[in-house]
């Protein structure tokens, strides 16, 4: 049996800094102050932690956000909620989340490069977890975090909410390094969800859901790293 982990180097950019001892794991939705807002900000909630982090991480300094306190992070999720605006169903889709980041980096000037996957309803056409497990770990790689909308959490409920998006920032493959189909792998993501650091069954996700989702992830052109 062998363990291989992935993850950003940075996950503390996103940390949200406050008075108590506990730590923030990123934004948390019910910060909103408006109602309709808190019930579908989901999304960009996790758009906020990826612009957080890539601020830090690359030295973006367009991108105008510090996550010096809750106000000043209740600030950046309003701001984002223009771009990255959920509609009447939410924002239930990877290319409507991808759309919204673009018309953000076109409003502040930050190009990115973006991939994105997406898993469908229909069993038969949705991606295998291999492309999917490689496709994440492409994003961490580039030491960015990774996008994950799940519109049905399927037997993984007791982990991750339905139609909704949480930050990716590490995967574990736990098993032979193989695989096969009497001992399989356990692909485990690691997620920022609610100011919480949370994980969740990717195979037990992608085998029991029943509308799909999909990930994507950004990456700035031409990056200046802050090591």
């Amino acid at each position: 049996m062998t363990q291989q982990s992935r993850e950003i180097t940075h996950p503390e950019y996103m940390y949200i800094m406050h008075a108590g001892d506990d730590i923030l794991y990123g934004c948390n939705q019910d910060w909103y102050r408006i109602e309709w807002r808190r019930r579908a900000g989901c999304g960009p909630v996790a758009a906020t932690n990826i612009l957080y982090y890539i601020q830090k991480r690359y030295s973006v300094g367009s991108i105008p956000y510090r996550n010096a306190g809750m106000e000043d992070t209740l600030a950046a999720m309003n701001d984002v909620f223009t771009y990255v605006r959920p509609k009447r169903r939410g924002l239930h889709t990877v290319r409507k989340f991808v759309k919204g980041m673009g018309k953000f980096g076109r409003s502040y000037g930050v190009k990115f490069r973006y991939r994105y996957i997406i898993v469908p309803p229909q069993p038969e056409k949705r991606p295998g977890l291999g492309e999917i497990v490689r496709f994440i770990e492409e994003g961490l790689d580039s030491d960015v975090p990774v996008a994950f909308l799940n519109l049905h959490a399927g037997e993984v409920e007791e982990q991750l909410s339905s139609w909704h998006w949480v930050t990716v920032v590490g995967i574990t493959k736990c098993g032979p390094e193989s695989g096969d189909e009497n001992n399989p792998q356990t692909i485990s993501l690691r997620f920022f969800d609610q100011s919480k650091s949370l994980e969740v069954d990717l195979g037990k996700w992608l085998g029991s859901t029943d509308s799909g989702g999909g990930f994507a992830y950004f990456r700035v052109r031409s990056p200046t790293r802050k090591d």
